[in-house]
Protein backbone atom coordinates (compact mmCIF):
# COMPACT_ATOMS: atom_id res chain seq x y z
CA UNK A 1 0.00 0.00 0.00
CA UNK A 2 2.85 1.82 0.86
CA UNK A 3 4.62 1.50 -2.59
CA UNK A 4 1.78 2.59 -4.55
CA UNK A 5 0.26 5.55 -2.44
CA UNK A 6 3.76 7.17 -2.91
CA UNK A 7 3.58 6.72 -6.79
CA UNK A 8 0.11 8.13 -6.92
CA UNK A 9 1.14 11.13 -4.78
CA UNK A 10 3.98 11.94 -6.66
CA UNK A 11 1.72 11.67 -10.04
CA UNK A 12 -0.69 14.05 -8.19
CA UNK A 13 1.83 16.50 -7.59
CA UNK A 14 3.51 16.47 -10.86
CA UNK A 15 -0.48 16.98 -11.99
CA UNK A 16 -0.49 19.87 -9.83
CA UNK A 17 2.61 21.57 -10.56
CA UNK A 18 1.64 21.04 -14.56
CA UNK A 19 -1.17 23.17 -13.78
CA UNK A 20 0.77 25.86 -12.36
CA UNK A 21 1.87 26.31 -16.29
CA UNK A 22 -1.35 25.77 -17.98
CA UNK A 23 -1.64 29.57 -18.33
CA UNK A 24 1.23 29.92 -19.89
CA UNK A 25 0.46 27.77 -22.45
CA UNK A 26 -3.24 28.16 -23.27
CA UNK A 27 -4.61 31.52 -23.29
CA UNK A 28 -7.35 31.50 -20.06
CA UNK A 29 -9.18 34.37 -18.38
CA UNK A 30 -6.85 36.70 -16.22
CA UNK A 31 -8.48 35.34 -12.87
CA UNK A 32 -8.33 31.23 -14.39
CA UNK A 33 -4.09 31.98 -14.51
CA UNK A 34 -4.29 33.75 -10.75
CA UNK A 35 -6.74 30.51 -9.70
CA UNK A 36 -4.23 28.12 -11.48
CA UNK A 37 -1.25 29.57 -10.11
CA UNK A 38 -2.39 30.02 -6.13
CA UNK A 39 -4.21 26.90 -6.01
CA UNK A 40 -2.25 24.79 -8.35
CA UNK A 41 0.93 26.15 -5.66
CA UNK A 42 -0.84 25.52 -2.76
CA UNK A 43 -1.72 21.93 -3.94
CA UNK A 44 1.70 20.89 -5.10
CA UNK A 45 3.08 21.79 -1.67
CA UNK A 46 1.06 19.68 0.07
CA UNK A 47 0.97 16.55 -2.10
CA UNK A 48 4.80 16.80 -2.13
CA UNK A 49 4.37 17.03 1.82
CA UNK A 50 2.11 14.28 1.49
CA UNK A 51 4.38 12.12 -0.97
CA UNK A 52 7.69 13.10 1.32
CA UNK A 53 6.49 11.86 4.70
CA UNK A 54 4.64 8.14 3.02
CA UNK A 55 7.80 8.12 1.15
CA UNK A 56 10.14 7.97 4.47
CA UNK A 57 6.93 5.78 6.63
CA UNK A 58 5.73 8.47 8.41
CA UNK A 59 2.01 9.38 8.52
CA UNK A 60 0.59 11.82 6.44
CA UNK A 61 -0.41 14.95 7.97
CA UNK A 62 -4.29 15.51 8.07
CA UNK A 63 -3.82 19.32 6.89
CA UNK A 64 -1.83 18.18 4.04
CA UNK A 65 -4.17 15.97 2.61
CA UNK A 66 -7.21 18.07 3.74
CA UNK A 67 -5.42 20.59 1.68
CA UNK A 68 -5.01 18.91 -1.11
CA UNK A 69 -8.52 17.86 -1.47
CA UNK A 70 -9.64 21.71 -1.08
CA UNK A 71 -7.09 22.22 -3.68
CA UNK A 72 -8.44 19.74 -6.14
CA UNK A 73 -11.99 20.68 -5.78
CA UNK A 74 -11.35 24.37 -6.41
CA UNK A 75 -9.30 23.74 -9.20
CA UNK A 76 -12.46 21.45 -10.77
CA UNK A 77 -15.05 23.98 -10.23
CA UNK A 78 -13.23 27.38 -10.71
CA UNK A 79 -13.67 26.68 -14.92
CA UNK A 80 -17.33 26.77 -14.58
CA UNK A 81 -17.57 29.88 -12.61
CA UNK A 82 -14.85 31.71 -14.51
CA UNK A 83 -14.65 30.82 -18.15
CA UNK A 84 -16.02 27.56 -19.36
CA UNK A 85 -14.76 26.80 -22.59
CA UNK A 86 -12.65 24.05 -23.98
CA UNK A 87 -9.86 23.11 -23.65
CA UNK A 88 -9.33 24.47 -20.31
CA UNK A 89 -12.57 22.96 -18.89
CA UNK A 90 -11.44 19.54 -19.50
CA UNK A 91 -7.62 20.07 -18.30
CA UNK A 92 -8.90 21.53 -14.88
CA UNK A 93 -11.73 18.90 -14.52
CA UNK A 94 -9.07 16.34 -15.16
CA UNK A 95 -6.54 18.10 -12.84
CA UNK A 96 -8.66 18.94 -10.42
CA UNK A 97 -9.97 15.47 -9.94
CA UNK A 98 -6.43 13.82 -10.04
CA UNK A 99 -5.63 16.07 -7.01
CA UNK A 100 -8.54 15.12 -5.49
CA UNK A 101 -7.74 11.71 -5.51
CA UNK A 102 -4.22 12.09 -4.53
CA UNK A 103 -5.81 14.15 -1.28
CA UNK A 104 -8.27 10.86 -0.67
CA UNK A 105 -5.11 8.73 -1.46
CA UNK A 106 -3.65 10.14 1.67
CA UNK A 107 -6.46 10.09 3.84
CA UNK A 108 -6.54 6.23 2.29
CA UNK A 109 -3.10 5.61 3.22
CA UNK A 110 -3.37 6.72 6.71
CA UNK A 111 -6.53 4.95 7.83
CA UNK A 112 -5.79 1.81 5.73
CA UNK A 113 -2.47 1.50 5.62
CA UNK A 114 0.52 -0.82 7.65
CA UNK A 115 1.32 -0.49 11.11
CA UNK A 116 4.33 1.59 10.08
CA UNK A 117 1.88 4.44 8.99
CA UNK A 118 -0.86 4.64 11.29
CA UNK A 119 1.74 5.41 14.16
CA UNK A 120 2.43 8.78 15.75
CA UNK A 121 6.35 10.34 15.67
CA UNK A 122 6.18 10.03 19.13
CA UNK A 123 4.95 6.06 18.97
CA UNK A 124 7.94 6.05 16.84
CA UNK A 125 10.02 7.36 18.78
CA UNK A 126 9.10 5.62 22.05
CA UNK A 127 9.65 2.03 19.77
CA UNK A 128 13.09 2.92 19.18
CA UNK A 129 13.88 4.04 22.75
CA UNK A 130 12.56 0.85 24.26
CA UNK A 131 14.74 -1.15 21.54
CA UNK A 132 17.93 0.92 22.25
CA UNK A 133 17.50 0.11 25.96
CA UNK A 134 16.80 -3.62 25.51
CA UNK A 135 20.13 -3.39 23.37
CA UNK A 136 18.29 -5.17 20.26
Amino acid sequence: MVNTSKWLLLAATLVSVAVIFVSAVLPVAYEQALVNLLVGEMAALALGHATYRVSSGKPVAPMSVALAIGSGVILFVSPLFIEPVDPILTIMFVAGGIVTAGGVIGVLGRVLGGEEQQRSGGERIAERARTEQTGN
